[in-house]
């Protein structure tokens, strides 16, 4: 059970340096926590 968790964390960590990234590049700041957020 706990590996399953490990490997969610792990693939959510990716993702969230992924689009991090992205939107660095993209627009020069970090707005995918802000879009998410607002979202949910």
């Amino acid at each position: 059970m706990m590996l399953i968790v490990y490997k969610l964390l792990k693939l959510a960590v990716i993702t969230a340096v992924f689009l991090t990234i992205f939107d660095l590049i993209s627009y020069g700041e970090v707005t995918w926590f802000s879009r998410w957020f607002s979202l949910n």
